[in-house]
């Protein structure tokens, strides 16, 4: 079962508020990403939570923590093939809403294929 730890008077998995921290042992994130958070805990709300999530400030430090969890949920993918799948894609559909792209999705991909094609 997973360990849950109390932020900002919400319950999280202890994993997420790791990544969220920014540092392994770290219990605290900005308050302001609790909407954030509730998303990527429960991937099954963000359809509930975009307007909250819109309303987040987008900084460098929040955009590191989802690309974090983006790497983190890439890296977990086969021992929770279905939770994970669904957090990777409400933490890069956040990243886009802030920040209007992701960063990290599939580039070395896309360059790779069209390398093969040329």
């Amino acid at each position: 079962m997973t360990r849950k730890i109390e932020v900002h008077g919400e319950e999280f998995s202890e994993e997420l508020v790791e990544l969220l921290g920014g540092e392994e042992g770290g219990e605290e994130f900005d308050e302001e990403w609790l909407p954030i958070a509730e998303a990527l805990d429960d991937p099954e709300m963000f359809p509930y939570l975009i307007e909250d999530v819109q309303e987040v400030e987008a900084s460098d430090e929040l955009r590191n923590a989802l690309i974090g969890v983006e790497v983190n949920a890439q890296l977990k993918m086969k021992r929770k093939m279905d939770y994970y799948k669904r957090q990777l894609f409400v933490a890069e559909s956040i990243e886009k809403l802030l920040y209007k792209k992701v960063k990290l999705k599939g580039r070395a991909r896309k360059k790779k294929a069209k390398a093969n094609k040329g």
